[in-house]
């Protein structure tokens, strides 16, 4: 059996902690501010219904990261997408080479970045690697009860350089089997990201119902018009990916990846993938809906897609339309060009950093 340190005890990090304890692993679960922590310590566990059935209980809780990847041969990261340069700095002093670094999910230049910090710290890198979405399909019902809706059938991953994703997808597969499957690179994989083409959408335009903590299941505010929206959406995103050179995953195909979903209208394909969930639309402007898929995921998208010169109207607005509910500046404060270390890379140098892990620190 494995050795594995989850970093982050929310929805999917309690969740990857209490299967992997159940599946016999030696589990170390960190939590920076550790009041997750001190909920399963009492509770003896972390408890799963939905597709897995059981209390898991993890070997370590702790909040020293160091202490956490101690002797362990994986690290998944499953914090939001706004702590993964906290716990990116902490981890490029602490973790190994030998050790695997995985997002799970990712955003996109998480793995970019990450490589960015062991240089900045003159260390050699672990292999790291990210996927576009993650493998559980779940949500908190307890403070220590976890109800997984789904384990996605197979998600996409590469390593940043795209030459070691076959040795992670190996690895892995001691904990999750086969349902981590290679991507060609980074870049690819990272543009496959669809939470914000999906999540936006109906957020943003049900304003009213998310202000009104009206809870509705997500799926049943997309209507044929927002789903036209979406389709818009997702095409602008393959423009970006095609200038790229790069040819990821449309929205369509991770459904029916995921979810096994093959016909129908985009609106009809999302009831079928995320009906059985019914899993609540935002019940505030600080939901993950809006402060990790804008300046995460559309965001860098859009930095990416000003370096290149594509032009992208509609996320771009709806972008716009997010930082002015939100009453933030997302374009400024989210992953863009200069947080990607990436101004001035042009098409060449984009595909350098993703595909063949360069990096140029100024």
């Amino acid at each position: 059996m494995g050795k594995i340190a989850v970093l982050g005890a929310g929805n999917v990090g309690l969740a990857i902690a209490g299967h992997m304890s159940l599946s016999g692993h030696d589990v170390r679960l960190y939590d920076r501010f550790g009041d997750p922590l001190v909920d399963v310590e009492k509770s003896g566990g972390i408890e799963l219904t939905g597709e897995v059935e059981g209390k898991g209980t993890p070997r370590l809780l702790t909040s020293d990261i160091a202490e956490a990847v101690d002797g362990a041969d994986t690290i998944v990261i499953v914090a939001p997408a706004f702590a993964h340069e906290y716990i990116g700095q902490q981890l490029a002093a602490v973790a190994h080479p030998e050790q695997m670094i995985l997002f799970q999910p990712g955003a996109l230049g998480s793995g970019v970045r990450l490589l960015h910090q062991f240089a900045e710290q003159s260390r050699s890198p672990s292999y790291v690697a990210e996927t576009p979405t993650s493998l559980y399909t779940c949500r908190k019902s307890g403070e220590t009860t976890v109800y997984i809706g789904a384990i996605k059938h197979s998600v996409e991953i590469a390593s940043v350089p795209a030459s070691f994703t076959d040795r992670c997808v190996e690895h892995l597969n001691t904990y999750f089997g086969g349902r981590y499957v290679p991507g060609p690179d980074a870049l690819t994989v990272g543009l496959s990201n669809h939470n914000p083409i999906y999540h936006l959408p109906p957020s943003v335009l049900n304003i009213k119902t998310v202000e009104d903590q009206a809870q509705h299941p997500l799926h049943s505010l997309v209507t044929p018009r927002i789903a036209a929206v979406i389709d818009k959406m997702e095409a602008e995103r393959m423009a970006i990916s095609h200038a790229l050179g790069v040819e990821s995953k449309t929205f369509w195909q991770t459904l029916e990846t995921a979810y096994g979903v093959t016909e129908g209208t985009t609106q009809e394909r999302i009831i079928q993938a995320y009906g059985r969930q019914a899993f609540p639309e935002p019940d505030s402007l600080t939901h993950r809906y809006f402060t990790e898929d804008v300046p995460f995921g559309m965001v860098p998208w859009l930095a990416l897609a000003d370096e290149v010169g594509v032009d992208a109207p509609i996320n771009r607005s709806l972008t716009v339309l997010a930082s002015a509910l939100c009453d933030r500046d997302f374009m400024a404060e989210g992953r863009n060009i200069d947080a990607l270390g990436l101004r001035g890379s042009g098409r060449e140098g984009i595909r350098r950093a993703f595909i063949e892990g360069a990096v140029a620190l100024a």
